[in-house]
């Protein structure tokens, strides 16, 4: 006869199971949804950096189209860098992340080049001509840069 408590605990380590491969996951789905935020942003970039190199006429429309689709991929960000996201867990080996250690160790430092990436999208978005764009640029180009070199790893 199987008594009461080896059931109980057998139920509570398949619940404990389930729990814990809904949380993987939910924290690969946060990678994925990030590393597509960051394709969008790669394509909004192929949109502007031949306009500025003068390999295409200066497009607002292209320009304004190409950063509201960032905007909408990228619009879960906030809730996208739990701990169980990180190099090295479960989910961050399950999805392949390029995200450094130092988003978690330097959140405010993360935080901030969130923030000159945000304020610089910003003021592209709120250019109203070529020159305006061609001064705005460079402080977009900039944040995703730096973000890049101390956040990112290379892809291996």
């Amino acid at each position: 006869m199987v008594s009461k408590t080896f059931v109980g605990l057998v139920t509570a380590g398949v619940i404990a199971l389930g729990l814990s491969s809904a949380a993987m996951a939910d924290a690969k789905a946060a990678i994925e949804a990030r590393q597509a935020c960051m394709k969008a942003n790669g394509g909004m970039m192929k949109v502007m950096v031949p306009i500025i190199k003068g390999q295409k006429a200066y497009d607002k429309a292209a320009i304004d189209a190409s950063i509201a689709h960032a905007q909408k991929a990228c619009g879960g960000w906030a809730d996208w860098w739990g701990a169980d996201t990180m190099p090295g867990t479960p989910a961050g080996t399950a999805a392949k992340t390029e995200a450094k250690a130092e988003i978690w160790s330097d959140s405010a430092g993360f935080a901030a080049a969130g923030k000159a990436y945000v304020t610089a999208e910003a003021a592209v978005l709120a250019s109203t001509d070529e020159a305006s764009f061609k001064a705005a640029f460079p402080a977009l180009g900039k944040a995703c840069g730096a973000c890049h070199e101390k956040f990112r790893q290379s892809e291996n």
